[in-house]
């Protein structure tokens, strides 16, 4: 049989693609394109762009308000000095201009404990947009004897660039040569701290005042009591053991009419008596 040859009306024959075999319409060629998922990537893109910039944004607003005068430190308040100037405070802790989110206390605090005169520091904040710092001066106590040479110290035998009290303690060293002692340096603190709890106490608790105060390398404080009586105390360890100690001695020494020029008490119970 012979085969048939179908044709169509129209200009002209062209293939349409998409279909698995293709079909011949009338007119021009219309394309259809296979899915790529091209728009949706673009999108993708798109989304994680806008979502970079909204975050770039944010943090230089964050940063931006982080060094912004509006939180930083403007004013710096200042109490418990006596000696330091308000200006001198101020500059050594240096928080002026800190933001006051995240402001550095603890080292404007370690920078004025550097100062010999400031015996303790606080800083802390000042609401709305300040900070306080609050103060504990060294008081002049006592004077430090080396040779010819008088230094000021406080009760814990730190040495300060201030005039000595109206009648100061004096704590004279035997046996170092004459040496010069900066301000801020620390001389034989448990000496000393001996030394002002007998200059306090002892009248009241031996019934003799301290008229004599020594120090040595070897023996440590040596307090001279009322009668000529030197008494070896070493340092403020086993403090009221050793006042007890000595009150027992003068005691018995005083009913047996014995008079009494040393007393050691350094060595626990075992007084040393002349």
């Amino acid at each position: 049989m012979a085969r048939r040859t179908v044709t169509r009306p129209g200009p002209r024959w062209q293939p349409v693609a998409g279909s698995r075999a293709p079909r011949r319409v009338a007119g021009r060629l219309r394309w259809r394109l296979p899915h790529l998922g091209a728009p949706r990537l673009a999108a993708g893109w798109r989304r994680a762009a806008l979502l970079a910039l909204v975050v770039a944004a944010v943090a230089l607003g964050g940063w931006s308000l982080y060094r912004s005068p509006l939180l930083a430190v403007q004013d710096v308040a200042v109490e418990g000095n006596r000696v330091l100037t308000v200006d001198q405070i101020r500059g050594i802790a240096g928080l002026e201009g800190q933001s006051l989110i995240r402001p550095d206390f603890e080292a404007a605090r370690e920078s004025l404990l550097a100062l010999p005169l400031v015996k303790e520091a606080r800083v802390s904040r000042d609401w709305p947009n300040g900070a306080r710092i609050t103060v504990v001066e060294r008081v002049p106590w006592g004077v430090w004897q080396v040779g010819e040479q008088r230094f000021v110290i406080d009760e814990e035998g730190v040495v300060l660039d201030l005039p000595a009290p109206e009648r100061a303690q004096v704590i004279v060293q035997t046996d170092a040569p004459a040496a010069t002692l900066a301000p801020g340096a620390r001389v034989a603190p448990g000496a000393v701290a001996a030394a002002g709890r007998l200059v306090a106490e002892a009248e009241r608790t031996l019934g003799r005042p301290v008229v004599g105060l020594q120090f040595s390398q070897a023996s440590g404080l040596t307090a001279v009591l009322a009668g000529d009586l030197r008494v070896v105390f070493g340092d403020t360890q086993g403090y009221e053991f050793k006042v007890a100690a000595l009150f027992a001695v003068l005691q018995q020494a005083q009913q047996e009419g014995r008079t009494l020029s040393r007393v050691d008490l350094r060595f626990g119970d075992r007084v040393a008596i002349q």
